[in-house]
Protein backbone atom coordinates (compact mmCIF):
# COMPACT_ATOMS: atom_id res chain seq x y z
CA UNK A 1 0.00 0.00 0.00
CA UNK A 2 1.32 3.18 -0.83
CA UNK A 3 0.87 5.38 2.42
CA UNK A 4 3.18 8.36 0.97
CA UNK A 5 0.43 8.98 -1.52
CA UNK A 6 -2.52 8.64 0.92
CA UNK A 7 -0.71 11.11 3.66
CA UNK A 8 -0.36 13.64 0.83
CA UNK A 9 -4.31 13.15 -0.60
CA UNK A 10 -5.00 14.02 3.34
CA UNK A 11 -2.49 17.01 4.30
CA UNK A 12 -2.00 18.78 0.77
CA UNK A 13 -5.52 20.32 0.74
CA UNK A 14 -4.87 21.76 4.43
CA UNK A 15 -1.50 23.58 3.56
CA UNK A 16 -0.07 26.72 2.34
CA UNK A 17 3.02 25.28 0.70
CA UNK A 18 2.38 21.44 -0.33
CA UNK A 19 5.09 21.19 -2.79
CA UNK A 20 7.68 21.97 0.01
CA UNK A 21 6.27 19.23 2.05
CA UNK A 22 8.96 15.99 2.28
CA UNK A 23 7.62 12.61 3.29
CA UNK A 24 10.80 9.71 4.42
CA UNK A 25 9.75 6.00 5.71
CA UNK A 26 12.21 5.12 7.99
CA UNK A 27 11.82 1.45 9.39
CA UNK A 28 10.58 0.24 12.52
CA UNK A 29 12.21 -1.98 15.05
CA UNK A 30 9.44 -4.34 14.19
CA UNK A 31 9.10 -5.37 10.46
CA UNK A 32 5.43 -4.54 10.53
CA UNK A 33 6.14 -1.07 11.91
CA UNK A 34 6.51 1.57 9.44
CA UNK A 35 7.23 5.57 10.82
CA UNK A 36 6.94 8.29 8.06
CA UNK A 37 8.38 11.79 8.85
CA UNK A 38 6.84 14.41 7.65
CA UNK A 39 8.94 17.78 7.32
CA UNK A 40 7.34 20.83 6.26
CA UNK A 41 7.61 24.86 7.17
CA UNK A 42 6.63 25.97 10.49
CA UNK A 43 3.26 27.36 9.80
CA UNK A 44 2.32 23.89 7.86
CA UNK A 45 3.46 22.15 10.74
CA UNK A 46 0.93 23.79 12.84
CA UNK A 47 -1.58 22.95 10.56
CA UNK A 48 -0.71 19.71 10.65
CA UNK A 49 -0.76 19.33 13.93
CA UNK A 50 -3.63 21.23 14.31
CA UNK A 51 -5.61 22.43 17.65
CA UNK A 52 -4.79 20.39 20.98
CA UNK A 53 -3.04 17.87 18.20
CA UNK A 54 -6.47 17.40 16.59
CA UNK A 55 -5.18 17.39 13.12
CA UNK A 56 -2.37 14.81 13.82
CA UNK A 57 -4.30 12.71 15.49
CA UNK A 58 -7.04 12.58 12.82
CA UNK A 59 -4.28 11.54 10.26
CA UNK A 60 -2.84 8.77 12.53
CA UNK A 61 -6.63 7.26 12.69
CA UNK A 62 -6.80 6.91 9.23
CA UNK A 63 -3.52 5.74 8.38
CA UNK A 64 -3.90 2.90 11.33
CA UNK A 65 -7.47 2.23 9.24
CA UNK A 66 -5.51 1.68 6.48
CA UNK A 67 -2.53 -0.45 7.75
CA UNK A 68 -5.03 -2.56 9.78
CA UNK A 69 -5.58 -4.93 7.06
CA UNK A 70 -1.71 -5.22 6.12
CA UNK A 71 -0.96 -6.39 9.60
CA UNK A 72 1.06 -3.03 9.73
CA UNK A 73 1.33 -0.25 12.37
CA UNK A 74 1.98 3.14 10.61
CA UNK A 75 3.53 5.90 12.88
CA UNK A 76 3.79 9.49 11.94
CA UNK A 77 5.78 11.89 13.25
CA UNK A 78 6.04 15.69 12.06
CA UNK A 79 9.46 17.98 11.51
CA UNK A 80 10.14 21.94 10.59
CA UNK A 81 12.30 21.74 7.27
CA UNK A 82 15.05 24.29 8.17
CA UNK A 83 15.03 27.76 6.63
CA UNK A 84 17.58 28.55 4.48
Amino acid sequence: MDYIAIIHQFIDPILTHPELVKIEEIKGDKENDLIYLISCTKEDTGRLIGKHGSTADAIREVLSIAAKDHKQRVHIKLATLEEE
